[in-house]
């Protein structure tokens, strides 16, 4: 099915819920089955988004795919008056989705790790997400020296609870590439992201230009008690302080409500 032209965007509205936060929207991978014959499944996509979906070797990969796909279709319908099926994207040089050719200021950013996708939506501002289990495995600590510098190593060796601390450093700094555009293709130990005194997080990288270095801000956040998800936005000069990050449910927000139930 092919999808429908987009509609004309229109301007945000003073109670864009964008306007002074970021939304990171939830779904489960166990509840990708049900979201997608709720929202229109494979039909929403494109072309060459389901050919790659057929092209997929492993059943939860295709689940995944599909799931980050509808996922972000339907959390931007929410802050854009365009039909999911309508949403068209670009690829930037490192393969980073964006909106295409959109007037909305919407950025957005997904990620899936195995159970859990996720979408991060800014208005004006650019954002990244990652997520992964936690604690990392054992054998996930081995590759520290390939992806932390050598302080971010040293910090690692001396936390009581090794796992959590590299799943939470990982997502932070892989946040923070995907934000930037660049993700895997930028090394990562080029970059440090260290905690501060009163708990926040800090990147430290000597290629943000100077004025630039205040407007980064770095969260982990505990999902489910099974996930770390790193959060990375770039606010603009007119923010005055952090951009606060809602958490929201894809399940209980996004589907329609069944016959003779209330809306939520």
């Amino acid at each position: 099915m092919n999808a429908t032209t987009a509609a004309p965007p229109g301007p945000a509205t003073t109670d864009d819920p964008l306007a002074g936060s970021a939304d990171v929207w939830l779904l489960a991978e166990e509840d990708v089955p049900r979201f997608a014959e709720a929202t229109g499944g494979l039909d929403l996509l494109t072309d060459e988004e389901r050919a790659r979906h057929d092209r997929l070797l492993f059943p939860a990969a295709r689940t995944r795919f599909l799931g980050a796909r509808l996922l972000s279709r339907q959390v931007l319908s929410q802050y854009a008056d365009v039909p999911p099926a309508a949403w068209r994207f670009d690829k930037g040089r490192f393969g980073r989705p964006s909106v295409h050719q959109a007037d909305w200021g919407l950025d957005f950013n997904l990620t899936h790790t195995n159970g859990l996708i996720a979408a991060i939506v800014v208005r004006g501002r650019t954002a990244g997400v990652d997520a992964e289990n936690t604690p990392a495995r054992p054998e996930a600590l081995k590759f520290a020296p390939k992806v932390f510098t050598p302080l971010e190593q040293e910090v690692l060796r001396r936390d009581r609870e090794q796992g959590h601390a590299f799943a939470d450093s990982w997502v932070a700094k892989e946040a923070y590439t995907k934000a930037t555009g660049m993700g895997m293709a930028r090394g990562f130990d080029a970059f440090s992201v260290h905690r501060l005194r009163g708990g926040g997080l800090a990147v430290v990288d000597d290629e943000i230009p100077e004025r630039e270095r205040p407007l980064w801000q770095i969260q982990v956040l505990q999902v489910w008690d099974r996930f770390a998800l790193g959060i990375a936005i770039r606010a603009t000069e007119h923010d005055e302080g952090p951009v606060p990050v809602r958490l929201r449910s894809a399940m209980a927000e996004l589907l329609p409500a069944r016959a003779g139930e209330p809306a939520r």
